[in-house]
């Protein structure tokens, strides 16, 4: 069965150390960026442990995002 957009986004969150935008989530798991940022959003309000480096001083599609701590 095949993964469901939102656990592709989770798989890529949690497998990513130095953190993930959305706009490179076309090229990584061939999902929209808007798609993307819209599950991260859903992830946050489940309690998901999301980081972000850059928020506030960057678009959000460029914001890294991470399940657990970014990695400088």
């Amino acid at each position: 069965m095949a993964d469901s957009d939102k656990d592709k986004v989770r798989q890529l969150l949690i497998a990513t150390r130095f953190g993930v935008s959305a706009a490179e989530m076309p090229m990584i798991i061939n999902l929209d960026q808007q798609l993307s940022l819209h599950i991260i959003e859903q992830l946050k309000a489940e309690g998901e442990d999301i980081h972000s480096l850059g928020e506030g001083t960057n678009p959000p599609e460029l914001v890294l995002y991470s399940i657990g701590e970014i990695e400088p």
